[in-house]
């Protein structure tokens, strides 16, 4: 059997040990959910061009600006509808127009930020090798003390992973979705795809 030779270079993306989806040529990173964070994204659009598309043109229609304030569609007078008027007035105001627009931007952003940003992957062991129990560093105090191992198991001293093949530190957790160990680890987020973490 004929052998191809080594590469030059490779991607980060070629060896990844997680679940993750890479776009852009591995540029992006996403979590191991990122058909549902499509979908996400999806339902959120859907809801913006319901707003846009539906609610405010019909709240236009109906603004007071628009019609005779002596007469409305039902038969009743312009001192009636007063109150009503000066909510209408407000629904349709240009400011909240503005508002809906910035908050529909700012959602889709914060969306992708939260999908892209690395949430505290603490990078796997790909060796078979268990690795040493890694020193603490010495204190700015005593700097000429020996460095020791850090303290293994308990609420707040490292664990082994062996899927990552890592001592972990406190409050690191490994994900199974994911397939990756991630730093003061809460949850997985299947909306937004990916761990929320450090």
């Amino acid at each position: 059997p004929r052998v191809s030779p080594p590469a030059d270079s490779f991607q980060v993306k070629e060896t990844w040990m997680g679940n993750h989806v890479f776009l852009c040529n591995g540029k992006i990173m996403l979590g191991s959910d990122a058909p549902l964070f499509y979908v996400t994204n999806a339902l959120l659009i859907l809801g913006m061009l319901i707003h846009f598309g539906i609610i405010l043109p019909h709240l236009i229609q109906y603004d007071p600006r628009y019609y005779d304030e002596n007469r409305s569609d039902d038969g009743s007078s312009a001192a009636e509808n007063a109150t009503s008027s000066v909510i209408q007035h407000w629904t349709t105001h240009k400011f909240t127009i503005f508002i809906s627009i910035i908050a529909s931007i700012l959602s889709l952003i914060s969306l992708w930020k939260c999908a892209i940003i690395d949430p505290g992957i603490i990078p796997p062991n790909p060796s078979p090798v268990r690795p040493p129990v890694p020193m603490q560093p010495p204190t700015a105090t005593n700097s000429t003390e020996p460095p020791r191992p850090v303290l293994i198991g308990g609420p707040l001293g490292y664990r082994y992973c062996t899927t990552c093949n890592i001592h972990r530190p406190p409050r690191s957790k490994h994900c199974n979705s994911c397939n990756v160990c991630v730093s003061k680890f809460d949850h997985h987020c299947p909306w937004v795809g990916n761990c929320i973490g450090e």
